[in-house]
């Protein structure tokens, strides 16, 4: 046992000495490593842009351009693996200055690592390809908050009138040789410069080459951009985030208005169908825990926009004592989740338990000793206060994903949507869910927060102990944890529009399956109430989310109100035109008042032998005999006789003049509801949207800026999923309202009644991009989604033609072999031509994809 113990006591002191020299050692060889002698004969170019076109907020690219003798003392290190210190600290000293230590910048960011190749000798210096490298380094950074941007060797100082940009070259290259120093302010350009430009390029970039042999010039440039790019670089600041917090709630506050404006004419008493009370009752309840938890998560939004809780400012650290408050309000929100759903005793006593885990550390921070600001700091608290942080956050997270998944099931099973095998939830299954969901999550918001850090401690030195990395790492990784509620909220609030349409189709569900099938269209179809909650259904599940003007959600809920009132004012002017809505021949009433499912079958056998008819006579019409003549009477005859009719009085009739047994049975729809008829078209939506859902991923989340938001917004991989999901709900949705609304869509065919609701869809699109390019931002997939809009339903609407004709499909055939049955050939020519125009359409506008990325919403982390 004395042995050991000595082997131990040497075996520390001796790596007690080890790492002392290695720190003396290492401080002394870092005193000289920069050398800045050394790069007195280097040539430096330093170029910066802010492009201000087609974007919410400017983006400021900076690029220089260096040649530095191999004479220089760290040169060689610079051919080093991007993963060395020796390599970090030279081209610290190339970017940054002779800094020792753990600096970050979390605005600038780099596509790609230093470029670093042979050079010929500059001009004026001995020729020799071997004694010279060329470093380019290239990074850029988003003008998106006031205060002070560091991009490369420049700075943007933003404030509410102007941008101040200036050259802050390296304490290292000041006695470089500057060859060219180029500013490109792009529109509306510079209004101040100084020193004197040398000349200006076409583009209106202005170019200094300094005549000094020795020395960075001092370049400071005055910038007046044009107030939407000014505004949006204010988003985050007091007043203006205010505005845009406050337009948040406003939205889910408007569906809140819209669903009780719907329960004032739906029926509280006195309704004999249990299934029906069920839904009504659980839309009243949503809308008020939808409004608690909408005034709960985002009002506290208000409260931090205001106190300026999201600026990047010097005192980083204050904003970390509003963090915990998210896990309160997480568990408030998940408790109303909980009291909405009703869960068995097991469930609601977990729940209980979260929701304690979730408060108490707010609540008696000194209990648990959490001090968020100097949490976020080095050194490092206890492990105990790491566990509770750890536990709260993952309490506070879970909660609400626990309540939100029971009152999507409660929705949906009390207003017949899902038949579950058990009527009560499994608690464990339950529980196994909500943990796996809050482990995928967790882990990649992990390796997110680790990458990010990287990213902006590129530079530091990460081996050497006296830097002090590894204490400033585990910082910025408690910080992410500190902040994962607040984050998380932004993310799984964003999804109980689904649950508020689910909500809205049960209430329609159980009014349409009480409805008797033999009614005729006039009084089965959707009407007063029920056509109040299918257009309101449009704006909550199929309207695309369109988005914000200067980055700026004041008004975002005003889109509630456009696309609500785009599809009513559709349906409004082009009702008279729908099939149903014909008058007959004779008495003149509706077709609709007579018309009713079953009728079916007597149309579709009068369909055939219209067709057959038809047929006949294109093959009489090529002959000139008595007999010929004779047929074609006769066939002409048997026509008309195809078209007699009865009137809701039982009074012999005729269809309308323009309307065709064929076109009255494809007024029916393929089934005997409206409800049916609008979940047959959403399941027929879904294959068809799979691919258009996978290119608006790809574009808004997967190329170009769009990836890097993705890869470092703490929630963006697993937001990709969700949003690919989403997409196909807000399809399915429309696909859904196409079928509900068949009998009301002008047209006689299956496209031309896409047409109108495809036009609903696009008129609010239509009327952002104006509002984009009156202010200059990017229009993004904006014509993509409209047309893919189109595409789809009409691809729908031809699946219900068929379905409709589905009793005449021969043993062994495919759904297409009815196109001709059901179109005919001169119809059938028309609607392939209308077809593939749409698909060169949208092919042509998926070719001009604007860039629309912007800055990622990582929240800002530590700063050293």
């Amino acid at each position: 046992m004395r042995g050991l113990l000595a082997v131990l006591m040497v075996g520390l002191l001796s790596g007690s000495v080890v790492t002392e020299a290695y720190a003396v050692v290492s401080s002394s060889t870092s005193d000289d490593s920069c050398d800045a002698r050394g790069l007195r004969t280097a040539t430096v170019e330093a170029q910066l842009r802010i492009d201000h076109e087609d974007r919410t907020y400017a983006k400021a690219s900076a690029t220089m351009t260096l040649t530095v003798p191999m004479s220089w003392k760290p040169a060689a290190h610079l051919l080093l693996s991007t993963g060395s210190d020796r390599y970090r600290r030279a081209m610290r000293c190339l970017a940054r200055g002779d800094h020792d230590g753990v600096e970050t910048r979390w605005e600038e960011w780099r596509a790609k690592d230093p470029a670093v190749t042979p050079a010929t000798a500059p001009s004026g210096q001995e020729s020799s390809r071997k004694r010279w490298l060329e470093v380019r380094l290239s990074a850029h950074a988003w003008v998106a908050q006031r205060g002070t941007v560091r991009v490369g060797p420049w700075t943007v100082e933003v404030s509410k009138a102007r941008w101040d940009v200036r050259l802050a070259s390296p304490d290292t290259l000041n006695q470089a040789r500057w060859h060219e120093v180029t500013v490109d302010p792009s529109r509306p350009g510079a209004r101040s410069a100084v020193p004197r430009a040398t000349t200006k390029e076409d583009g209106g970039a202005l170019v200094w080459r300094p005549t000094r042999a020795h020395g960075a010039p001092s370049v400071e440039v005055r910038i007046e951009p044009a107030w939407p790019r000014a505004f949006s670089a204010l988003d985050d600041s007091p007043p203006y985030a205010v505005y845009s917090a406050v337009g948040g709630p406003l939205w889910p506050i408007a569906v809140v208005v819209a669903v009780w404006c719907a329960l004032i004419v739906l029926p509280r008493r006195g309704v004999p169908d249990p299934v029906e009370r069920k839904a009504v009752s659980n839309l009243r309840n949503w809308s008020l825990t939808l409004l608690g938890v909408a005034l709960t998560v985002q009002g506290r939004d208000v409260y931090l926009a205001a106190v300026g809780a999201f600026e990047n400012t010097p005192d980083w650290e204050r904003s970390a004592a509003h963090a915990p408050y998210a896990w309160l309000t997480s568990a408030v929100a998940g408790a109303l989740l909980l009291r909405f759903a009703r869960p068995p005793r097991a469930v609601a006593l977990l729940g209980a338990a979260l929701g304690v885990g979730a408060a108490v550390p707010v609540l008696l921070p000194g209990v648990v000793g959490l001090a968020p600001e100097r949490f976020v700091q080095p050194p490092g608290p206890g492990y105990v206060t790491v566990g509770v942080v750890w536990g709260a956050t993952v309490c506070s997270f879970a909660l609400p994903l626990l309540g939100g998944a029971l009152a999507v099931r409660r929705v949906a099973v009390d207003g017949g949507l899902w038949r579950p095998r058990h009527q009560r939830p499994r608690t464990w299954l339950l529980m196994a869910g909500v943990g796996a969901v809050v482990a995928v999550i967790g882990i990649c918001y992990a390796a997110t927060a680790e990458r990010d850090w990287n990213r902006a401690s590129w530079l530091s030195p990460r081996f050497d102990p006296t830097e002090g990395y590894g204490d400033w790492h585990q910082a910025e990784l408690r910080s992410s944890l500190l902040w994962f509620t607040e984050t998380s909220q932004w993310w799984w609030f964003g999804l109980w529009w689904v649950l508020s349409g689910l909500a809205i189709l049960a209430v329609l569900r159980s009014r349409a399956v009480r409805t008797p099938r033999a009614t005729t269209l006039a009084r089965r179809g959707p009407k007063a109430v029920d056509r109040l909650l299918l257009l309101l259904l449009f704006p909550v599940m199929a309207a695309m989310d369109i988005g914000v003007y200067t980055g700026s959600e004041v008004v975002a809920w005003s889109w509630f109100f456009l696309n609500f009132f785009a599809l009513a004012g559709i349906l409004r002017l082009t009702g008279r035109r729908a099939v149903p809505t014909r008058p007959l021949s004779v008495s003149g009433e509706p077709l609709a008042t007579t018309l009713s499912a079953t009728h079916r079958a007597r149309l579709l056998d009068r369909a055939r032998r219209y067709r057959e008819l038809h047929a006949g006579l294109r093959g009489a019409a090529s002959g000139q005999t008595d007999e010929g003549a004779a047929a074609r009477r006769d066939m002409e005859t048997r026509l008309r006789r195809l078209h007699r009719w009865r009137a809701s009085t039982g009074s012999p009739d005729r269809l309308p003049r323009d309307v065709s047994v064929v076109d009255a049975a494809l007024a029916l729809g393929p089934c005997d509801t409206w409800w049916e008829n609008g979940v047959r078209a959403a399941r027929f939506t879904q294959p068809v949207a799979l691919a258009f859902s996978g290119v608006l991923v790809w574009d808004k989340q997967l190329r170009g800026d769009a990836l890097t938001n993705t890869l470092y917004d703490r929630l963006g991989l697993p937001d990709v999923v969700t949003q690919f999901v989403l997409w196909q709900v807000g399809y399915a949705a429309a696909g859904f309202l196409l079928g509900a609304l068949w009998q009301e869509l002008p047209g006689r065919r299956g496209p031309a009644k896409a047409l109108a609701l495809a036009a609903a869809y696009a008129m609010p699109i239509g009327l952002f991009a104006l509002g984009n390019w009156i202010l200059g931002e990017e229009q993004t997939t904006l014509a993509f989604a409209a047309a893919s809009m189109l595409l789809i339903l009409t691809l729908t609407g031809v699946r219900m033609d068929l379905e409709t004709f589905r009793s005449e499909l021969l043993p062994g055939r495919g759904s297409l072999s009815l196109l001709p049955v059901v179109y005919q050939t001169r119809y059938l020519s028309i609607q392939f031509a209308w077809v593939l125009a749409q698909a060169a359409a949208i092919a042509t506008i998926a070719q001009f994809f604007a860039d629309n990325g912007g800055p990622p919403w990582a929240f800002p982390g530590v700063s050293p």
